[in-house]
């Protein structure tokens, strides 16, 4: 048996090369920090309830804190008091798409822990992340396990609590967000791309 993993093609190692070289972080004029949830279909709607609380505390205690929201997703009403915090950029092609994530300074991704269909899925939202110099903190999957080096190259977090401080860290941290994120896009080049 051959398991063969998600994998970036090298035509996308070259936009993130290219993204990376032109792009700047709107946090280096504004000083806000952005963390970034980009929902590919409306299946994303449960996944990312999953962490409303923890999004909840952090939009509450950081001011300088904006959450992106890209796709067809639905807010919870549990957000709603923190609206203008919520930035909302459309869905768009794959290349703009890797444009946009490059602009965040912290990537979400969430999952229902234990549900198998989401227990199967890829750790896409690592990599695709990572490739582009953002680092993540994803639900403690068995996918997102495996993938990240706790601490090193992206956090896993199972709880509300743990989310909460692992995003704080990288908030509060930039030294540590700037660390993990080059962390993580080595990770992403030696086991992500089909070279």
């Amino acid at each position: 048996v051959f398991l063969v993993g998600n994998k970036l093609s090298q035509e996308e190692v070259r936009w993130a090369a290219e993204i990376l070289n032109t792009v700047r972080k709107p946090s280096q004029d504004d000083g806000l920090i952005r963390i970034a949830y980009l929902a590919g279909t409306p299946s994303h709607d449960k996944d990312f309830a999953t962490i409303t609380t923890p999004l909840s505390w952090i939009l509450e205690e950081f001011k300088d804190v904006r959450l992106v929201l890209a796709g067809p997703l639905q807010t919870v009403e549990a957000l709603s008091r923190y609206e203008s915090q919520i930035e909302r950029v459309p869905f768009a092609p794959r290349k703009e798409y890797f444009r946009t994530i490059a602009t965040m300074d912290i990537n979400v991704a969430p999952l229902e822990i234990g549900n198998p269909f989401c227990e199967s899925k890829s750790e896409l939202k690592f990599f695709e992340a990572g490739l582009l110099n953002v680092p993540t903190v994803a639900a403690a999957t068995r996918t997102f396990r495996d993938a990240i080096a706790e601490g090193v190259d992206g956090f896993v977090a199972a709880t509300n609590q743990e989310w909460y401080d692992k995003l704080r860290a990288f908030i509060v941290t930039k030294g540590q967000r700037q660390t993990m994120a080059a962390n993580a896009r080595k990770t992403v080049l030696a086991r992500y791309t089909t070279e």
